[in-house]
């Protein structure tokens, strides 16, 4: 009696699962999953965004934001001062050097040359503000003998106290901003004990504070200081907004009324400025001390240098023409080692005088930048920040690994669309009306939101794919559990019907012997003993067969499982199935193979059909290798198609061979064919002979919807 045989071993049932299965469809995110990743997005937005609200005076953030800053200040072009501003810069040499064996100074530091300067500034180029930045030994007095050296420029200070500026720098000690008062420089007197001019109405403040990459971006207009005379705290303006007001008092009042007298972020011109810049030569005549002459006519007294007198020549009116009516800053330019050179916001590196001028051209104009409130500017980085990470939430599809497919990543332009649109309006409104918006920190703000968010969202979803997949396996366990049980039911109804159709018969027909034996033995018949030995045999052969049936069903039903090769589709089974015949040497004939893989779905019942349809194919290939196949027939070749069109499919083996010694058909095998082709959708089997001499085996069967 032939027998039905199943694969004999079974690896992991999911090793192969996925390995022709269309990734895991994408499902609309629930409610509560949506709000997770929004509550994502808005943890990584914000955080990141006050994080570094926080961090804001970081050097390593405020050297970004002011590399940015310095990139839009080069950006703008030539800037144009205000035209009421000079400097007469000291730079210790004189422009074209004089005869050989001669050493030339520019401008002896004297304190009656400064008295003599400022007069000649003030009188003779008819300037109407002048500022000095004294050099530093001139806050300690000096007298020679019984001559006072400060009383020619106190006396210069008690006639023009509303044209003259004394600049003073500030100090820092113990986190309090001091000052030096110029008691010696300022009128006072003996019968008051009062000041005639007040120290505060001559003396202008010095005081640049510069953030954390060292740059000075505001100026003070105003602050209390400590007085190193006294110990006690003044208010003092500074050097630019003093001389502003002295300068234009109505101006100046109309200014600091609307604007206040807070810090101002002035407009810096640049180390290439175009504030005219008057060698201090070109005003006061140079000192010439010849080597070794001991000509006293060659020698011009210092105290006198700038006085019009003999000797000294007069001021040139084309230099007088460019003082007058103006703000004139005297200080140390060029490489003098009291120039105390900033670092101002556009990059540039100036002397202290030359800063000064530039802040006070700021004021003079009206152009002065404007920062956002610091309040303002914080929620400008926590609004990018949150934006960005709501952005890439609302517009995001769902998120794919590996493919490359602009569209469904277009997603991530709308974050760089809006940061390019903030970005275009902070640098709009730099350019056109001088307000500073933060740039760097919103970008990195979005940037650190996206990259953060992305890498989350993709984490999420590589654990919402693995759970998927896990889902997807245990479907397939149980399906493939189902198609087993399916097995089971069939091989035991086969059983039972083979034992129904054979060894039952037999039963019935030895049953029947036995009545008639019995009904004979009533009549009185005498029997052989050999009817009741021949009786017992048969009985024998019936326990014997059904005893066969049972150990089959007993050892089939330890290998019932889904065949490893089918995993992969019916196709790799068959190839499989057919490599495996080949390679023992069961199957001699030369294989054609034409298997088309199909659109198969993952149920149990398909696992199950799928298994009968292999099953098929092992009954139509044994057929041949047990009646055509040389020795047994002459047949040259085995041709094996597997082909679906829309949902009807068709397994055919075809050869051409005739067996030698033909048996009668309609065996066992066929018998299975049979089944199988009546438990499949609109199965149907056939077998042809060609008249060519080919035979024809073909299954035909409906594939269920996926």
């Amino acid at each position: 009696m032939a027998k039905e045989t199943l694969s004999d071993s079974m690896p992991d049932p999911v090793s192969h699962s996925f390995a022709t299965q269309d990734p895991v469809p994408e499902t609309p995110l629930s409610s509560r999953e949506t709000q997770r990743r929004l509550g994502w997005a808005l943890a990584w937005g914000l955080g990141w965004a006050t994080l570094l609200n926080l961090s804001a005076q970081h050097p390593l953030l405020v050297r970004m934001e002011s590399d940015v800053q310095q990139w839009l200040y080069g950006w703008r072009g030539p800037q144009e001062p205000s035209a009421d501003v000079v400097i007469v810069g000291i730079d210790g040499r004189i422009q074209g050097e004089g005869t050989d064996g001669s050493q030339n100074i520019d401008f002896l530091l004297e304190r009656a040359n400064y008295a003599g300067l400022t007069l000649r500034l003030l009188e003779e180029a008819e300037a109407r503000v002048v500022v000095l930045n004294l050099p530093s030994s001139f806050v300690v007095p000096q007298n020679l003998g019984n001559e006072n050296l400060d009383a020619p420029l106190r006396q210069v200070v008690q006639r023009y106290p509303d044209r003259l500026v004394l600049a003073t720098r500030s100090s820092e000690s113990f986190r309090r901003a001091e000052i030096s008062i110029y008691n010696h420089f300022l009128p006072f007197s003996s019968l008051r004990l009062e000041y005639l001019v007040p120290p505060e109405h001559v003396q202008g403040v010095v005081q640049y504070q510069v953030d954390g990459a060292g740059i000075l971006r505001k100026a003070q207009l105003r602050g209390v200081y400590l007085r190193r005379d006294s110990q006690e705290e003044q208010m003092f303006a500074s050097v630019e907004s003093l001389a502003f007001a002295k300068y234009d008092p109505e101006g100046a009042s109309r200014w600091f009324r609307e604007r206040g007298l807070g810090p101002v972020q002035f407009n810096p011109l640049g180390a290439n400025h175009s504030i005219p810049i008057i060698p201090i030569e070109q005003v006061c005549p140079p000192v010439i001390l010849q080597a070794g002459s001991g000509s006293a006519s060659q020698i011009v007294n210092p105290s006198q240098a700038c006085l019009s007198q003999e000797g000294i020549p007069p001021l040139d009116a084309e230099i007088a023409a460019q003082l007058r009516d103006k703000v004139v800053l005297v200080g140390f330019v060029g490489g003098y080692p009291e120039t105390f050179p900033v670092r101002t916001a556009d990059g540039s590196l100036i002397a202290a005088v030359e800063l000064q001028a530039q802040i006070l051209s700021s004021l003079l104009t009206g152009e002065v930048y404007r920062s956002v409130p610091a309040g303002l500017a914080a929620f400008v980085v926590l609004l990018m920040g949150g934006g960005t990470g709501l952005l890439l939430m609302l517009y995001r599809p769902h998120l794919r690994l590996g493919r490359q497919d602009w569209k469904r990543q277009r997603f991530l332009l709308w974050p760089v669309l809006g940061l390019l649109v903030y970005e275009g309006w902070a640098v709009a409104q730099f350019l056109l009306w001088r307000w500073i918006w933060p740039l760097a920190l919103p970008a990195l703000a979005s940037g650190l939101t996206g990259v953060s968010l992305l890498l989350t969202l993709i984490i999420l979803q590589n654990q919402e794919r693995l759970l998927a997949q896990q889902q997807e396996l245990d479907r397939l366990r149980r399906a493939e559990q189902e198609a087993a049980i399916d097995q089971a039911r069939k091989l035991l109804y086969r059983v039972a019907t083979d034992i129904h159709d054979r060894e039952l018969q037999e039963l019935k027909v030895v049953m029947d012997d036995l009545e008639s034996l019995q009904w004979q033995q009533q009549q009185g018949k005498v029997l052989s003993p050999a009817v009741y030995d021949h009786l017992l045999e048969q009985l024998e052969g019936i326990g014997r067969g059904i005893r066969d049936q049972l150990n089959d069903v007993r050892t089939l039903a330890t290998k019932l499982h889904i065949s490893p090769s089918l995993r992969e589709g019916l196709h790799r089974g068959i190839e499989t199935y057919l490599d495996e015949l080949v390679q023992s040497g069961g199957l001699t004939l030369s294989v054609e193979r034409q298997l088309q893989p199909l659109n198969e779905p993952n149920t149990s019942e398909w696992f199950d059909q799928r298994e009968d349809i292999l099953r098929f194919l092992r009954e139509a290939i044994g057929n041949v290798i047990a009646h055509v196949q040389p020795p047994k027939g002459d047949a040259s070749f085995v041709s094996v198609s597997l082909t679906q069109t829309d949902h009807h499919c068709c397994l055919a083996v075809v050869n051409d061979g005739a067996e030698y010694a033909p048996s009668p058909s309609g065996g066992y095998g066929s018998k299975a064919m049979n089944t199988i082709a009546r438990y499949l959708p609109k199965g149907s089997w056939h077998r042809t002979h060609t008249p060519e001499g080919y035979t024809h085996v073909e299954l035909h069967w409906e594939m269920p919807s996926l």
